[in-house]
């Protein structure tokens, strides 16, 4: 990218009602702030509205809140619904317990460019060691090498390595798309229609996405120590999902590139999108 303009940061979210305003204010604190914030929301029973309107004033091009009606674990199909509604690119994309390193944006439009998608690692860190919004407004999270040092002995963290940025030795040779820390340029995501809406719940629809984006020619960079984020720990997920782990292994033996079910099939009736702030001024632009 020449000159970095607005972009459109995605982030996944269900429920997070007792972490939202952390990780709201570790966006707001970003080093690089033009940018719009989408929550891609796959049908929360929480209220959100007034957390949004009075966090929406703190980010250049506001908030958007799209939700889906709660139908089991359907999150490829309201991200999907989430890039329909976004303004600008490209598109970095989060998880709501995901904490941004202030480098975070800019270091993700620093090397995301048309061909090559940038995705990223995470440390694990207990909630009981965030600091409050107001903390992290007035002096950001504070995870600094040493404190994660401390975090790790003292089994409030987990694979602190990637906790850091790093001027060396920072890229890894794994291509795996991580869901909850990636970017790419919108014409790059939408070629291949998004993520596949056959996968409902929870595990390899990233994964899926990030195969058939290399399929279409899409190169991956895993730069695991310059994109950081931290990590919530909770209750391990469900490690196997037999129907999307075929559905994984189709995409992998027929070198498939576009989703069945994807950014195309997505019907703005089946939506709710509520704009705080600026989001409602702005239109869909593009640096990539």
């Amino acid at each position: 990218m020449d000159t970095p303009g607005p972009v459109s940061v995605i982030i996944g979210t269900y429920n997070d009602a007792n972490i939202i305003e952390a990780t709201l204010a570790a966006f707001a604190v970003q080093s690089f702030r033009d940018f719009e914030l989408v929550l891609a929301d796959d049908g929360s029973d929480q209220e959100y509205s007034s957390v949004l309107a009075a966090w929406a004033s703190r980010f250049a091009h506001g908030i958007q809140h799209v939700t889906q009606h709660k139908r089991g674990f359907r999150k490829a199909r309201v991200l999907n619904r989430a890039i329909k509604v976004s303004q600008f690119d490209p598109l970095i994309v989060s998880d709501m317990d995901c904490l941004p390193h202030r480098d975070f944006v800019r270091n993700h439009l620093a090397y995301v460019e048309p061909g090559v998608a940038i995705t990223g690692r995470r440390t694990h860190v207990s909630r009981d060691v965030v600091p409050s919004p107001e903390k992290i407004l007035e002096s950001g999270l504070g995870f600094g090498p040493l404190t994660l040092i401390e975090f790790g002995l003292r089994g409030k963290a987990r694979i602190i390595e990637h906790g850091f940025v790093s001027p060396i030795l920072y890229e890894s040779r794994n291509r795996r798309l991580h869901g909850s820390n990636f970017s790419v340029c919108r014409r790059d995501i939408v070629a291949v229609n998004g993520w596949n809406e056959e996968f409902e719940g929870w595990g390899d629809e990233d994964s899926d996405l990030g195969v058939r984006l290399q399929h279409s020619g899409v190169r991956i960079r895993n730069l695991r120590n310059k994109v950081i984020q931290f990590h919530l720990l909770h209750d391990r997920l469900p490690m196997v999902n037999l129907q999307n782990e075929a559905l994984f292994q189709r995409t992998r033996v027929e070198r498939t590139k576009k989703a069945r079910i994807g950014i195309a099939e997505s019907n703005a009736a089946d939506f709710t999108v509520r704009r705080y702030g600026a989001a409602d001024c702005g239109s869909t632009t593009s640096n990539c």
